[in-house]
């Protein structure tokens, strides 16, 4: 059973258990009306912070009480899109970062400061569900608080999902996810001649595993290699695509200063032979 022990605001409460641990409550006028000891139910809430166990959690509660009830519903219906349209798991982080950022952005607009997104158009590119999501919350936040936030500010929400995909690890960074990805797939245009069909299967194919790949050099969890035999009949079979294969190889290990594992550079060579 959960009691309420602060009321933040008319969506936010502070709430205690049986055994005295505290939890951070979001809902739709939870908080409205309510008293301290007031009991609260599952149905009540839609959102909830463990405080004893998030590290962040001070930070959230200083965020959150700043923050209005239009914004703190706005950044709750981003995150339950989100939650419904990604398949990963989110880190529980996502709503404070989301809240944050929105506050900030909202700062920067009255003040009339615009930031360039500079992975703009990799966002928008590679990361299509995402950006469909940033899109959302621009609308979202454009209707309910008077703001003109373009797509830039679109791709910047999105960069703080694709973070939550990944968890807490900090090696996993959105932006740099996104210039890497659009750098590849530039070097396998540029050797394959620029004539690739970019809404075919394939070419969606191939994006897809450049990002996996890209996920893990950032992550430090690259493939093992390979069986030297299995590599060499790949090698022999799709020469042309196995060369391409090595120029990615060659940019990434500039890029890490690890040299990428035959068992990455012959499924990424399958990949592009399918393009080629």
């Amino acid at each position: 059973m959960l009691r309420i022990k602060k009321v933040l605001n008319s969506s936010v409460v502070l709430a205690t258990n049986e055994r005295d641990q505290e939890f951070v409550l979001l809902g739709k006028g939870l908080g409205y009306g309510k008293h301290p000891g007031t009991v609260v139910t599952e149905h009540d809430f839609n959102q909830v912070f463990v405080a004893t166990q998030n590290p962040n959690v001070e930070q959230l509660l200083t965020t959150i009480a700043s923050s209005s009830p239009h914004l703190l519903e706005i950044t709750q219906e981003i995150v339950t899109q989100a939650q419904q349209r990604i398949t990963a798991k989110l880190s529980e982080t996502l709503y404070v970062a989301l809240l944050d950022h929105l506050k900030f952005a909202l700062e920067r607009a009255e003040k009339g400061i615009v930031i360039t997104n500079r992975v703009y158009w990799e966002i928008k590119t590679y990361y299509a569900s995402e950006f469909e999501l940033g899109q959302l919350a621009v609308k979202l936040v454009n209707e309910q608080m008077g703001t003109e936030f373009s797509e830039q500010e679109a791709a910047n929400i999105a960069a703080h999902i694709i973070n939550a995909e990944n968890g807490t690890d900090e090696r996993k960074d959105a932006l740099k996810a996104g210039q890497l990805i659009g750098r590849i797939i530039n070097i396998i245009k540029y050797q394959a001649g620029g004539k690739l069909d970019e809404q075919g299967m394939n070419y969606q194919r191939c994006v897809v595993h450049v990002k996996f790949l890209v996920e893990r050099a950032i992550a430090g969890s690259l493939l093992a290699n390979a069986d030297p035999a299995m590599v060499a009949l790949v090698k022999s079979q799709n020469p042309r695509a196995f060369q391409i294969a090595q120029k990615v190889a060659a940019y990434l290990n500039m890029k890490f200063k690890t040299p990428l594992p035959d068992e990455e550079v012959m499924l990424m060579a399958l990949q592009i032979q399918r393009l080629i």
